[in-house]
């Protein structure tokens, strides 16, 4: 195991992401369960390419599987917990739509201890951020820098203003669009720490941290960023089964593969750009899952929005030619 993981590091990764995540996200398509299992279920499940990673890294570097930070791996946890909480209150008081979510009095003691193994899962990985012994760290780059700063908040307004410019113009081409909410402050805030600790930016420990890494050693930013969109889209294909997502299954995935294209080459030009802050594309991951529930507009040309600024970001980084990766 430990060969494959040294000579193939990214065949190793997706064998891993995908066995993980296809274990638990399938259950709730063929085993019918309550709403808190299937939830706790996609919540380990997410944790594929992060535990992929993780494992790699460490066997690779012959470090030792254990918490390197308590301060952080605490705080994780109880963040986590936290805003689990929060979240699951929100479907009591009514303000959640989403079916799959359970609320919080309908959360069993099964379903918690299924919760805390995903947390400790996230904080055991993020306490490892300062792990000297691991090389190539890509966990390092989720503690914040000052110097990158305008890195974060380019993360955090991209997609928001991407979306508002869309709406705009939707509105003078008189094309449908999707209304502004005013009281968007707990949804959104709720909505963005549940997508940043658990709910899609852990997923950036793998795909942009580990996985665009590796493959930038050989392969150019925009080639890298093609093979990891097709690989990424895939990994969702169990939440068109389980109901998350839909039930249609495989048809149902089919536009992700087009649409996740110039997504994935922004987020791999960020990572790139911002010397490989882990940080500053998991706010952007976050930012992108929610700005439906807080920012209006129109999707057709959000999308053709997205279309240009990925063209604008080849071009401007040059990202067909292969790039000299420095470690972290």
């Amino acid at each position: 195991m430990q060969n494959l993981f040294k000579n193939r590091p990214i065949l190793s990764y997706l064998l891993i992401t995908f066995f993980v995540t296809y274990l638990f996200w399938f259950m709730p398509a063929f085993i019918d369960m309550p709403k808190d299992i299937s939830l706790a279920l996609s919540l380990i499940g997410g944790c594929g390419p992060l535990i992929a990673a993780y494992l790699i890294t460490v066997s690779n570097s012959k470090a030792k599987f254990k918490i390197d930070s308590l301060p952080i791996f605490v705080t994780i946890f109880a963040v986590a917990c936290f805003v689990m909480i929060i979240r699951l209150l929100m479907v009591d008081d009514g303000n959640s739509k989403d079916a799959t979510m359970p609320s919080l009095t309908e959360v069993s003691w099964m379903a918690y201890l299924l919760f805390g193994l995903a947390f400790l899962v996230l904080a055991l990985n993020a306490s490892n951020a300062t792990n000297k012994n691991l090389l190539e760290n890509h966990i390092r780059s989720f503690l914040p820098e000052k110097v990158k700063l305008k890195w974060y908040v380019f993360g955090f307004i991209l997609i928001p203003g991407m979306s508002l410019v869309g709406y705009g113009i939707g509105v003078l081409l008189g094309w449908p669009v999707t209304d502004i909410l005013v009281d968007i402050q707990p949804k959104y805030l709720v909505g963005f720490l549940s997508t940043f600790l658990f709910f899609g930016s852990n997923e950036e420990f793998g795909w942009r941290g580990f996985m665009q890494k590796e493959m930038q050693k050989k392969q150019s930013p925009l080639i890298t960023a093609l093979v990891i969109s097709f690989f990424w889209s895939l990994w969702h294909l169990p939440l068109h089964y389980n109901g998350f997502y839909s039930t249609g299954g495989f048809m149902d995935l089919l536009p992700r593969f087009v649409w996740m294209i110039p997504i994935t080459i922004i987020f791999s030009w960020l990572y790139n750009s911002s010397r490989y802050a882990l940080l500053a594309v998991m706010i952007l991951h976050a930012s992108m899952n929610n700005v439906s529930s807080a920012f209006g507009t129109s999707e057709w040309i959000y999308f053709i929005l997205t279309i240009v600024v990925a063209i604008y970001f080849v071009f401007s980084a040059k990202m067909w030619k292969k790039q000299n990766l420095q470690p972290n």
